[in-house]
């Protein structure tokens, strides 16, 4: 039996979904009187480093949180004096400490928020938020972590990428949202970059050098690892040689780990993302000038970065650079938005599905078809307000704030976004069980009537989005 079968895939999993609550080291929350002002409670917030604090008022209690006092300040535009009932959110969603922990996430997801009350209204005792939950589920009862952590060369540190796998597979087959294990694999993925880097070089070398991670995976939305989509950012005081020397044997080690080649070469090994910060930014400058579809589409993939290993300083010169070179144009955002009219959305007259013939009979592509114009319509509008957050999902959510979506539609690409994205994972899943080749059509006959129903639903979300896109960047212009 090899080390990998020794290690309890499902014990993992199984005490992850029987945790409670009551598990968690959670403190007592901060509780401020109704006559407490923003002005007040901000500086409480910040002095305890905290995100939320409660409200007490009349026996009841409210909730207020840090983003709840940026909008009231920057979009409202309340006085700080103004007390902090004015701005607290009085229907609290709560939950039992006995509560199992999966079951937390599902309220959280089903109510939209990031935070729980433990206890009632009434009488609270603790505050659960998002950021905890995920911490705890990712760190919790012998996850890869500590195995990442353990590993010594590149053939252990693969051994706790395959254990990571399947306990993510596990995940997935009990019903964890999509978003949850996208968050929980990016936090994973951190962790292997880390100790890939360390193995493979040295501190005074890292000190010198950043890894990012491009495409899905700096959005946080690869779960089943498909290719590699990195680059590497230097700064003048490292040597040619240890560049060239990194670029090289970090992509050599990820073929070790299962990471495929991307077979469009995005790779730190090519020159062209793997490279000095000076050239980075004459590149991005390049790009920006001369927007071509090829060069736009490297400006997306870069604008879907995320550092994972070194310098991250070295990072945020780079998207610094990007921020302020971006032009004021609106053809340019039109050209850049372009793309998501390039495939028909697959659902036609009277609400009917599109499939394809010959070899993919009856088979609908999830990714051109739905997932791709909501994720890079929402990068598309996203850039254009120099929006920093590469996740779609909350991208969607810093439009939505920012007036440029409508919440209701907003929400629906949200739902739509999860539902395709698990379907998409599920049938990627299932090729993987049956030694197929990974690929991201769906054979429709494979989903029952309520699936098909919401898939359908999906796709008429995705038009309206599209023709939302048309109409705010004038594409027919361009047609």
């Amino acid at each position: 039996m090899t080390k990998i079968r020794e290690w309890d895939y499902e014990g993992s999993v199984t005490s992850i979904l029987t945790s409670r609550i009551r598990d968690l080291n959670l403190t007592k929350p901060v509780i401020l009187d109704d006559v407490t002002t923003i002005r007040e409670a901000a500086q409480q917030m910040r002095a305890r480093r905290i995100d939320s604090v409660l409200v007490s008022r009349e026996g009841a209690h409210g909730i207020v949180t840090s983003a709840d006092i940026r909008d009231a300040l920057a979009l409202s535009a309340l006085s700080v004096d103004t007390p902090i009932y004015e701005i607290a959110s009085w229907n609290l969603v709560t939950a039992s400490s006995d509560e199992l922990l999966f079951k937390a996430l599902l309220l959280m997801t089903k109510r939209g928020v990031n935070r729980l009350v433990v206890g009632t209204s009434e009488n609270v005792i603790a505050t659960l938020g998002l950021t905890e939950l995920l911490s705890y589920l990712t760190n919790h009862a012998s996850l890869s972590i500590q195995r990442i952590h353990q590993a010594t060369s590149v053939e252990e540190l693969a051994e706790a990428v395959l254990h990571q796998s399947h306990w993510v597979n596990s995940l997935f087959s009990k019903g964890m949202q999509v978003r949850y294990i996208g968050r929980l694999v990016r936090e994973l993925d951190r962790h292997i970059y880390v100790k890939l880097a360390r193995l493979i070089s040295t501190p005074e070398v890292l000190e010198h050098l950043c890894v990012l991670v491009l495409g899905s995976e700096g959005r946080g939305e690869q779960i089943v690892k498909t290719d590699q989509d990195n680059a590497l950012i230097v700064d003048e005081m490292l040597p040619a040689v240890e560049m060239e020397h990194f670029r090289h044997a970090f992509t050599a080690a990820l073929l070790q780990l299962g990471y495929p080649p991307c077979p469009g070469n995005v790779m730190m090994s090519n020159p062209i993302w793997g490279c000095g910060v000076r050239a980075f930014q004459t590149r991005l400058s390049g790009w920006i000038e001369n927007p071509t579809p090829d060069n736009l589409m490297h400006l997306a993939i870069c604008y879907d970065a995320r550092a994972v290993a070194g310098d991250a300083k070295l990072f945020r010169a780079i998207r610094d650079y990007l921020m302020a070179s971006l032009p004021a144009d609106p053809v340019f955002y039109a050209h850049f938005a372009m793309p998501v009219l390039n495939f028909k959305t697959p659902i036609g007259i009277f609400k009917r599905f599109i499939v394809e013939k010959g070899t993919k009979q009856g088979q609908i592509d999830l990714k051109r078809g739905g997932i791709f114009p909501i994720v890079h319509g929402a990068r598309s509008l996203a850039l254009e307000q120099r929006l920093r957050d590469p996740n779609t999902i909350r991208r969607i959510r810093g439009l939505i704030r920012k007036g440029v979506l409508e919440e209701s539609l907003g929400n629906d690409l949200i739902d739509a976004f999860d539902f395709m994205y698990g379907l998409r994972i599920r049938s990627r899943l299932r090729n993987q069980e049956q030694g197929k080749a990974g690929n991201d059509h769906l054979l429709l006959s494979s989903l029952g009537r309520l699936d098909r129903e919401k898939l359908r639903d999906c796709f008429e979300i995705v038009d309206r989005f599209k023709q939302l896109l048309t109409h705010h960047f004038r594409l027919r212009s361009l047609q």
